[in-house]
Formats: structure tokens, sequence, C-alpha cells
């Protein structure tokens, strides 16, 4: 907030210094169209608020430049405005308040088309259902933290989380019930990550936590963590099983330990998921080269 005044109050000032001398010789019809620059700058970078300010501050800078011009200059001097009366000033006036019409007008416009193009931009990367990212969301974030690991050689860890029985779960309570306990699983992740940690909707039933800086005993730790949470919460059931009970399956993949590709890193988590599964569920595997015999 602070830079984007100082910026237009630059754009103020060096604007009006420029053109208060022109206008004393060619008339202030000319600052209309000028003014229109900074009014139109401002609008377009800090909507209708920019508009205002730029409009306000080139209304004092006109009152100080007729200040100077009236009571200052004729001590040494002639006026520049000599002869010309009000009228250049008049005319500034009604330049100032037109142009600061048209500046508010196409700030707003300017704001409402951001605010569409933040949303939309925000539904295109959000998980309606949970909140969280989606599955672009995290395929792009997971490419950033991939270089982003290789430049600081840092490690990376990936944890894929599945709902047991989910499908089953959907036939016996509903889809309604469903996305609720898609929602309370998402909260429970939340929970248990950093900051700087991704958590996206990867499709369905299945979760991917991005753990940057992270190696592959702390995933096993946050993923272990997260099973247990899962598995001491009650989720929302019908009128016969108020409440449920549902436990999850995780595996853990870690770059560059496990691969040095970010294609291959989803890959090995698959399989690791796949014999956390596959050994019982409720359980957390650890991807390792005996999985791919």
């Amino acid at each position: 907030m602070r830079n984007s005044g100082i910026v237009l109050f630059l754009i103020i000032a060096s604007f009006a210094g420029v053109t208060f001398f022109i206008v004393a010789t060619q008339g202030a019809t000319l600052y209309w169209y000028l003014y229109l620059i900074p009014v139109l700058l401002a609008a377009l970078a800090y909507d209708v608020w920019g508009a205002v300010l730029v409009a306000l501050g080139t209304g004092l800078f006109c009152a100080f430049y007729i200040y100077r011009t009236y009571f200052l200059w004729e001590l040494g001097g002639a006026s520049p405005l000599a002869g010309k009366g009000l009228a250049p000033f008049m005319e500034i006036a009604f330049g100032v308040v037109l142009m600061l019409v048209m500046g508010v007008v196409i700030g707003l416009v300017s704001r409402r088309q951001r605010e569409q193009r933040e949303r939309l931009e925000r539904f295109s990367l959000v998980d309606r259902v949970t909140g969280l990212h989606n599955y672009a969301y995290f395929t792009n974030r997971l490419e950033e933290e991939r270089k982003r690991a290789d430049r600081f050689g840092s490690k990376l860890s990936l944890v894929m989380v599945d709902i047991d029985f989910f499908r089953s779960f959907n036939d016996r309570f509903g889809h309604a019930k469903g996305n609720l306990l898609l929602k309370k699983v998402a909260e429970v992740l939340l929970k248990n990550i950093r900051a700087i940690d991704v958590v996206a909707r990867y499709g369905g039933e299945e979760f991917a936590l991005l753990l940057p800086n992270t190696g592959t005993r702390a995933a096993q730790e946050v993923a272990e963590r997260v099973r247990r949470d899962i598995e001491a919460t009650e989720f929302e059931g019908d009128e016969k099983e108020p409440k449920v009970k549902r436990t999850i399956s995780a595996g853990v993949a870690t770059y560059p330990d496990d691969t040095k590709d970010e294609v291959e890193l989803i890959d090995r988590v698959d399989r690791a998921l796949y014999f956390a599964k596959e050994g019982g569920r409720n359980r957390v595997c650890v991807y390792g080269p005996e999985m791919e015999e």
C-alpha cells in the first residue's frame, strides 16, 4: 500500500511539473488531454482510488501553481499568465473534474474485471468440494518445487493419501455425506501441514501432500500423524449410524532419493500407496526398490 502511494505521488508530481508550464504557453485545453494519461494509468493500475488520488493530488499542484503565479511571480516580474485572467485555471478545474469522472468509471470497470479474473483463476485452481487446491495446481507446484529442490540441493517428499472404502461409504450414506467426509479429511490434512507445504485433492478420494525441504523419515511421520488423526475422527452418517469411523492408507516417496523426475515421483508414491492398500489398509508405506518386483 505504501509503495502504491509513492508511485502515484511520483506520477502526479512528474506529470504536473511538466504540464503546468506547457499550459502557461499553450493553454489549458492541452492539459485535458495530458491529464488523461496519469488518470488512466492510475485507474488501470490501482482502480478507482488511484484515479481519485491522482485527481486530488493534481488539484493540490494546481492550487500551488496558482498561488505561485499570482502572488510570488508578481514580485519579480510579469506572470506567464498575464492578461489571460482566470480562464486557464477554470479550464484546468473543469478538465480535472471531467477526467476524474472518466478515471472513476474506468477504475470501477478495471476493478470489476480484475475481481472476475481473480475469481476465475481461483476457481480454476481450487477444488469446489473440499476447498483445497486441485490437480492442476498440484502439478504446477510439483514442478516448481522439484526445480527449487534441484537449485538448493534439498529433499522433496510426496505423500499420497487414499480414503479406505470410500465408494462403499458413498453407496451406504449417499454422495452428500461423502462430500462432508471429504471436507473433514481435508481439514485434518490442513491441520497437519506447514505453511510451505501443499495439500491438494488429487482426484476422487485421493489427496496429495507436497512437502518441501522434507526427507523420507519426516514425511513418514506426517503421514502417520494424519492417519492417526483420521482414525480418531468421527464422520457424519445417517439416523441408524450417526457417527462413522473411517481410515486412510498412504504412500510416501522422496525426491531425489527415490527418483530424479517428478513424473516418476508420482509413480513411486502410487506404488507405495498400492502396497499400503494391499497390505490391509489403514497404514503408511514408504517406497522402496523391492516394490518394483
